[in-house]
């Protein structure tokens, strides 16, 4: 990785956002042992989540059920969202969490491929649009290096409950 005194430590380390974070969410909480328990990591301008489907993640017959792939996308969209603003105001959160959240205000999931349940699916994710209180996210999913979904998601800031 670059050395960008901007990054906060966890990017520098390479240590996965939710363990330095930890929150009960379903999708991207370490502290929620139901949840999906998917880890996020800088790869240079791209947050990058590598992620394997359970069993009981099955939709069609060996295949991973779409809505578990939108929850993926959706959580890892949010950490997208939040850690770069955190690295465009400095914000480093090993030091706690940032006076801001993120919630989602509109998820759009293309399916273009069935992604099979018994292989690891690989989120790239970047913000591609940013404004006072919204960021967009474009976030790919792939498997195996072939795109099997595509998403754009609006997350809306807001002020973090503390």
């Amino acid at each position: 990785m670059v050395d960008n005194p901007t990054l906060d430590s966890a990017a520098k380390t390479g240590r996965a956002l939710q363990d330095v974070l930890k929150v009960h969410c379903f999708g991207c909480g370490a502290l929620n042992e139901h949840g999906l328990q998917i880890k996020s990591r800088w790869e240079g301008e791209e947050l990058v989540c590598r992620w394997r489907p359970q069993p009981f993640h099955i939709g069609y017959p060996g295949f991973v059920y779409g809505g578990t792939i939108a929850s993926v996308v959706d959580c890892h969209a949010i950490w997208t969202a939040m850690a770069a603003l955190c690295r465009q105001t400095g914000h480093d959160i090993e030091s706690g969490p940032p006076e801001f959240a993120f919630v989602t205000g509109k998820l759009s999931v293309n399916y273009l491929k069935p992604a099979a349940i018994d292989r690891v699916l690989e989120l790239r994710a970047q913000v591609i649009d940013q404004g006072e209180r919204r960021s967009t996210v474009h976030c790919r999913v792939l498997q195996e290096g072939v795109e099997c979904a595509n998403a754009e998601v609006v997350m809306v800031r807001v002020k973090a409950p503390r």
